[in-house]
């Protein structure tokens, strides 16, 4: 931990208890030199037998006086320490910003902050310090030094984090197979009746009670797409990114969520690096951000601030686990703020102080999934009446250009029966999945084999007496997975084009960052959304 001049999250008010009772002790009217002898005696038995850890320096940072508690926890006699400097108790990783402490000391006359020292074992503890310089007639300038001891608090406080940390991701974990399973469900639905339809004249009454099962069906898509942003298992189309641009994008749209009352700021750093990412995504999350600020300064109104920068060596207020050089993008509100017990649980799925809203509480855990799709870090740092700010720290991208290219209308056009044919496979472990697309693609003129697993779609294609144009694959499936099963056979079958098909879409998107050359398709689908995509994948668009 570095020397901080302003640490979060410690209770300083040990600390002030300890200042005071060093003032009062110093303090005296004229005292004789009975009185002299009597404080002088009272004095050095607070700092003896004090808990708190009290020493005085100069302003080099040479030892004058140590406390048995400060020499304890470094390991040493309070004599052993003495004409030290403070500097080589300091760990080496921080040791670089001694001199800065040194700096303000002088310039403010007091210092706070958490220090990491080494004991005489090698071990390291967490200081939490108050520091004060003393200016006295005739005497050279010093400085009071009193602390506590906090690794045993930081290291419960850091085990509180990585088991929410772990509830959390658990969390996300159950809503992506939530999804997945949700999604082959909607697959069949949305199929069936799409089918059923096609059969009925374009007058038939019954027209719309399927009209009203493929609404219902596609309201359940879009639940099963936000369970899977929660779940940071979207798939990314991955792309250069820039960050400013997004944001400037969005800036009237922000402003005008965040309501008449409230003033939007944009400081945008002009040397901002690009990131790697979904830029659909990345607007959704800010829109979100922009959201919860909004709510968090109702009915009065506020300052929304967004800021973009680098995360440097030094940069206060970044997320645990970011690294340097990457994009850091600040939402800053003048909000209600948070207390503790909030704050703890911001990110859980539909946790929300909101009551009577619709799909309340999943706002904050899809920025959450978004960020940790990206490979980014995000912090929250908020307390009650002083407002809210969310701290995200993106990878930055090795490319240099942020271009979005057109897509292209796809014509779809029918292949017919006969020795041109194309053939394709499909493999679906779901029966009634599997059916469903089989049917589907003969419906187009393909000619279609249906395979159960990846050992039935071998067994069936390297049997097969003509080539298959296409395979069409779950991504997820009991034994070989479809990717393993296109990687098997791409080397045989070079010509042999590929469609992943998945309603867990963390698979799915692996697949898409490891394999070239591949198109995706999430569940749930329609017919004429999987007849475009298997006809650009064949005419190789």
């Amino acid at each position: 931990m570095a020397l901080s001049p302003d640490p979060k999250g410690w209770l300083l008010s040990d600390l002030a208890a300890i200042e005071d009772l060093i003032k009062r002790s110093a303090a005296s009217e004229k005292p004789n030199d009975l009185q002299l002898d009597a404080r002088e005696r009272r004095y050095r038995q607070l700092v003896e037998n004090s808990l708190g850890l009290i020493c005085t320096h100069d302003l080099d940072g040479v030892l004058l006086s140590v406390n048995p508690a400060a020499a304890g926890s470094l390991g040493y006699e309070p004599q052993d320490s003495i004409g030290k400097n403070l500097r080589d108790f300091v760990s080496p990783n921080t040791r670089h910003l001694f001199d800065d402490y040194l700096k303000r000391i002088r310039e403010r006359s007091r210092d706070s902050g958490l220090m990491r020292v080494v004991r005489r074992d090698g071990s390291e503890r967490l200081w939490l310090y108050r520091n004060v310089l003393v200016v006295e007639p005739g005497t050279r300038p010093y400085v009071i030094g009193h602390g506590i001891d906090v690794t045993e608090r930081a290291t419960a406080e850091a085990a509180l984090r990585k088991n929410q940390t772990q509830t959390l991701e658990a969390t996300q974990r159950l809503a992506g197979h939530v999804a997945h399973a949700f999604n082959n469900l909607l697959t069949l639905i949305v199929g069936s009746a799409e089918l059923l339809q096609s059969e009925l004249p374009s007058d038939a009454p019954a027209r719309v009670h399927f009209e009203n099962i493929l609404n219902a069906a596609s309201r359940g898509a879009a639940v099963t797409r936000q369970l899977l942003a929660v779940g940071g298992q979207q798939i990314i189309d991955r792309r250069i990114a820039d960050v400013n641009a997004i944001v400037t994008g969005l800036q009237s749209l922000i402003a005008r969520l965040a309501g008449p009352r409230s003033a939007l700021q944009l400081v945008l750093d002009p040397s901002l690096p690009n990131i790697e990412g979904d830029t659909t995504q990345i607007e959704q999350m800010l829109l979100h951000l922009a959201a919860n600020a909004r709510d968090a300064m109702e009915p009065d109104g506020g300052t929304l601030t967004i800021e973009t920068s680098v995360v440097g060596a030094e940069t206060p207020r970044v997320p645990e686990n970011a690294s340097v050089g990457d994009v850091r993008l600040t939402v800053r509100d003048t909000g209600c703020g948070m207390d503790a017990g909030t704050k703890a649980r911001v990110f859980e799925p539909f946790f929300t102080t909101k009551s009577g809203v619709a799909d309340a509480g999943l706002g904050l855990s899809t920025v959450y999934g978004i960020v940790r799709q990206h490979g980014g870090t995000i912090s929250v740092d908020s307390e009650r009446g002083r407002g809210t700010v969310f701290t995200i720290a993106l990878p930055q991208a090795s490319g240099t250009s942020a271009t979005r290219p057109t897509e292209a209308p796809i014509e779809v056009r029918v292949t017919t029966y006969g020795p041109n044919a194309k053939t394709v496979v499909v493999v679906d472990d779901q029966e009634e999945v599997r059916s469903l697309m089989g049917l589907m693609l003969r419906r187009q003129g393909y000619s279609v084999l249906e395979a159960a697993s990846s050992a039935d779609a071998i067994r069936m294609i390297e049997s097969h007496p003509g080539s298959v144009d296409l395979l069409v694959t779950d991504v997820m499936m009991p034994g070989m997975g479809g990717r393993e099963l296109y990687d098997y056979l791409s080397a045989p079958h070079p010509t042999m084009k590929v469609l992943f098909v998945s309603g867990y879409t963390e698979e799915a998107s692996q697949t898409q960052t490891r394999t070239t050359g591949t198109t995706f398709l999430a569940k749930p689908f329609l017919l004429d959304t999987l007849a475009k995509k298997v006809r650009e994948i064949l005419d190789g668009a």
